[in-house]
Formats: structure tokens, sequence, C-alpha cells
């Protein structure tokens, strides 16, 4: 498994396509870098160097299967500016002088942090869905649903049975949390995630605003909303567009909700690849 060994830590990353312009895709919270599907292979196929990278406290950064235990870390800062640095960590480790940042949902916040705060490494930036608001109990709703959950499942019979019981008919809800469990060396079925970082990332990544970032962003930005998602209300997206000044844009993906890059795959490349070309 390719892992990069940096000041920060060990980060777990998929590669695609050893040529190009750089491309790093940044997945949401709970979610890991298998979780883009086909896009990183897609987008390589269109002449970039992509990496998918699984954030601090995600998929196999937090716990490498292999081993079954969680790998070395310098820190455990789950505040944007933390997961900044770590993505800056393993530009540097990479050799990457610079990068195209495509962010999902809390990762789009990471990566807004990444060039605001690195300007230098950012030769552009996509954030992908996300709100930038403050809201300050909103990581109480994820600790309270990790909760409902009876981990470790003794087997993968037993956590289907648990979802089919929680989730119904709805295979499309049941196929993404099982997504994000994996067997473990004893063949129990745990989260692919640490639950205390995800709630730590929501809490400090939405306990302020984040649209003064926007202000320090020198590189091309491009922010994508599903056009069939609530996210980003009407009324953020006003706010939203008002501030992305003169090199940013903001477009709208029809027949896609929050996971646009899954729900309307062609749509959301035919808006990404014409814009990081230009970047």
């Amino acid at each position: 498994m390719p892992f990069v060994e940096t000041e920060r830590g060990r980060f777990f990353y998929q590669e695609f396509r050893p040529a190009g312009p750089v491309v790093y895709l940044l997945h949401g919270l709970t979610a890991k870098s298998q979780d883009w599907g086909g896009i990183p292979d897609l987008l390589a196929k269109t002449g970039f160097h992509v990496f998918a990278f699984d954030m601090r406290g995600h998929g196999s950064t937090y716990f490498h299967h292999d081993q079954g235990s969680p790998p070395r870390a310098a820190t455990e800062d789950y505040s944007p500016d933390g997961h900044a640095r770590d993505i800056e960590a393993c530009a540097k480790a990479l050799g990457h002088e610079k990068a195209h940042a495509v962010g999902h949902s809390t990762g789009g916040r990471n990566a807004l942090a990444f060039a605001a705060l690195f300007p230098e490494r950012a030769r552009s930036l996509t954030i992908v869905d996300q709100t930038l608001a403050k809201d300050e109990d909103s990581w109480k709703k994820y600790r309270q649903r990790y909760a409902e959950y009876p981990t470790p499942f003794p087997d993968e019979e037993a956590l289907d049975k648990f979802l089919r019981k929680k989730f119904g008919r709805d295979e499309g809800r049941f196929f993404y949390y099982k997504g994000q469990f994996w067997q473990t060396e004893k063949g129990e079925w745990g989260w692919n995630f640490s639950p205390q970082a995800a709630w730590e990332t929501q809490r400090l990544g939405r306990e302020k605003e984040a649209y003064d970032w926007l202000g320090k962003v020198k590189c091309p930005l491009l922010f994508i909303k599903g056009a069939d998602s609530a996210y980003v209300p009407p009324e953020e997206v006003e706010k939203i567009k008002g501030l992305l000044g003169p090199q940013g844009r903001f477009v709208a993906v029809e027949k896609a909700e929050h996971a646009v890059f899954r729900d309307n795959p062609e749509g959301f490349l035919k808006v990404l690849v014409p814009f990081l070309r230009g970047g």
C-alpha cells in the first residue's frame, strides 16, 4: 500500500498516471480516497497526474489494514489549518512544487485553507459543494450518529442485518454506509475512520466562518455546487459568488446532489477539466 512519510505523519494515497500537471483529490468527512470512484482514472486520462489522499483520521491513513493498527502520526491536529498543513507536508515529501487542489465537502474546506495558507503551492482551487458558514453544534449530530452503531460488528452478516434494519430498501444509503466499514484482521467489522477524528474535524471546521479565506486565495478558484443539493443554501450561494473575485467561477451541476462527482460524473468532469486545463 502506498504511503508518504512526512513531518506531520504518514498518509495513504493513490496515484493515477505518472506525468502531467499534479491534481490532489481531497475527500469529505468519513469518506476515503476510494470514494472518488472512477473520477481519478477518468481525470488522469485527460492528461493529469492525479493523487487521491486519505486525510488524517480516515481510511488507510487512520488504519493500515495490513497491520491492523493506526499508523504513526506526529500530531493529531484536526483543524482546517492542520489538514492544510498535512496537504502541504505531502506536497513537500512528494516533491510537488505546485498542485491543483480539488476538495469535496470537508475536503473543500481543507483545500481552501491549503490555498489560503500556502498560495505558492496551489496552482488552482476547486471547492465541491461545501458550506463556509459557521455551525458550532453540527459536530454533535455526528457523535450521536456514531453512537447508534454497535461497533465493532462480529461479522459482515451482522453489519448487513443492522444496516438493512436501519435503511430498509434504500440501497443507496445501505451501500454508502457499508462503505464506511471494513474488516479487521480479527474478522470484525468496524469504522474505516476514527469517529473522534470525524467529529473533531467537524467541530473545528465549523466553529467559525471560512469566508475570509476566499480573499486570501491567489490562484484561479472554481466553486462547484450540486444543483439539487441543499448543503449550500441559496443565500449562501449569493454570498460566495460575491466573494469569489475576478479569478473565481461558480457552477451548479445539474442532476446532482451533495456528492456531485457520483451523482453526475460526466457533468462534474465537463466543468472541472476545462478549468484545470486553464489553470
